[in-house]
């Protein structure tokens, strides 16, 4: 019966041993199955931060795009308006022009219209005055010739 003993002593044994190590795999197993749970809950909270900052992010630029359409359309409303400026100031110069033009042809045609009556009138006295010679000359050829045949 010693045989016997040892036989069951030995499968007691061994069952212990079996036990122990299904124990053993079990906590193993807890401790994978709480170390897996731990990570994918980590894994998660990444994921989360990783999207909020990523949605925060897409926020930003969304915003800065937003500014930036906006300066756009602010510099586009200012080079509109320095354009319309730079006709307005174009369109002015030339009405000056045209002023300055028209003024300088008046001008002109008065000084032609005065410088014509002026010559007229020169034209006139030097015909009078012609005239007048002629005349004093026919005066004093008539006396020169009055005096000559009383002589």
């Amino acid at each position: 019966m010693a045989l016997t003993l040892d036989g069951a002593e030995s499968r007691l044994s061994e069952e212990m041993e079996r036990e122990h190590e299904i124990r053993n795999l079990k906590e193993t197993v807890g401790a994978l199955r709480e170390a897996l749970e731990k990570q994918k809950a980590g894994t998660a909270s990444e994921v989360a931060q990783a999207v909020a900052e990523a949605h925060n992010e897409i926020r930003d630029l969304k915003a800065t795009i937003s500014e930036m359409r906006i300066e756009l359309e602010r510099r586009k409303a200012a080079g509109e308006e320095a354009v319309q400026k730079v006709h307005a100031q174009a369109a002015e110069e030339g009405r000056q022009l045209q002023s300055s033009v028209q003024a300088l042809r008046d001008q002109l045609e008065r000084e032609r219209a005065s410088h014509a009556e002026a010559e007229q009138l020169q034209k006139r006295t030097h015909r009078d005055e012609t005239a007048e010679l002629e005349k004093t000359i026919q005066t004093l050829r008539g006396e020169l010739e009055a005096s000559r045949a009383k002589k």
